[in-house]
């Protein structure tokens, strides 16, 4: 779990950029259809039922291999909790709340400073460090990002117009920055699903103080087949194949390069807005493409070993 991508073999790093590749796709559908049934989903019952409907499609699939795992489970279950409460509850719950009130391409755009915020808690925890190449990388990530985000046009910037949902969007990345330095920091003895499961099952139960407040002050939601069918989509993509790909991409990779992939959103949320939204390509998503590829590229290319003696720790 501690491995990092410079002493990987090649297969391990390729297969680790593949899974941090991933989920921002999955995410970026998520913020997507979280704004569109925004007014016919609660947000509270939306990320509630969201969680209850992964934790039972997988745990069929994981029961079998809980019964070794009661000791470790009883070792770590406060972690766990600590984990289920922010990566589970708090991220989604910020995040759900927020596009109620403010745009997919608002969220988009703080979603890319996810990297700054998970480099700082990296350092904070791991004693995580970047070296000139990785802080260029970081730079012309933002910068594609940026371009994507405004359109190209400088104008482009001064027609966002922030509101209290990007507020709730910075503590949802927050939430989702600690969760990845956390899972690194002090690695699990459990297998991967258990270890999901189990994460998911906290972060459930930590929902229902929510959702009681929700259904007293709002009211319960009607489940037509749309609302099934997008329940179905987050528990599945957003929920447990992007956990599972970006819990192994960070054992693999390490955090703050396994963060840097959220600068694909902006450009994930466009092509979904081309497919769902009728919405066409442009210019500068091609040009926000290729410096998001090439900051992350910097990011995450190993350094020669003689690099090593720049900073105390290279990035994990």
């Amino acid at each position: 779990m501690t491995q990092t991508a410079e002493a990987a073999p090649a297969h391990i790093a390729a297969n680790g950029l593949i899974f941090a590749a991933l989920p921002p796709l999955f995410w970026a559908g998520n913020f997507l259809f979280a704004r569109m049934f925004r007014d016919a989903i609660p947000p509270f019952q939306m990320s509630f039922w969201r969680w209850v409907v992964a934790f039972l499609i997988l745990a069929p699939f994981v029961a079998p291999q809980l019964r070794g795992t009661w000791p470790v489970l009883r070792r770590e279950w406060r972690f766990l909790a600590v984990l289920g409460l922010f990566g589970v509850t708090a991220f989604n719950c910020f995040i759900y709340v927020a596009l109620h009130h403010t745009t997919v391409v608002n969220a988009a755009l703080i979603n890319s400073l996810m990297p700054m915020v998970t480099f700082a808690f990296a350092f904070l925890l791991l004693g995580t460090r970047l070296d000139r190449q990785q802080l260029t990388g970081v730079a012309i990530s933002m910068a594609g990002a940026a371009v994507v985000i405004t359109q190209g046009s400088l104008a482009g910037m001064a027609d966002l117009d922030f509101n209290v949902g990007d507020l709730l969007v910075v503590g949802g990345l927050a939430c989702w920055a600690l969760y990845t330095v956390m899972i690194r920091w002090r690695p699990s003895a459990l297998p991967p699903l258990p270890f999901l499961l189990a994460t998911i099952a906290f972060g459930a139960i930590f929902h229902l103080p929510l959702v009681a407040y929700e259904l007293a002050t709002v009211g319960s939601f009607t489940a037509g087949a749309s609302e099934i069918m997008v329940i179905a989509y987050y528990a599945i993509l957003p929920s447990l194949l992007a956990y599972i790909f970006w819990n192994r991409a960070v054992a693999r990779l390490g955090p703050g390069r396994v963060a840097m992939f959220m600068h694909l959103m902006p450009i994930f949320s466009a092509l979904l807005a081309v497919v769902f939204l009728d919405e066409k390509l442009h210019v500068y998503h091609f040009i926000g493409l290729l410096l998001i590829v090439g900051g992350i590229t910097l990011v995450t290319r190993p350094r020669k070993p003689n690099s090593s003696r720049l900073t105390p720790e290279k990035i994990s």
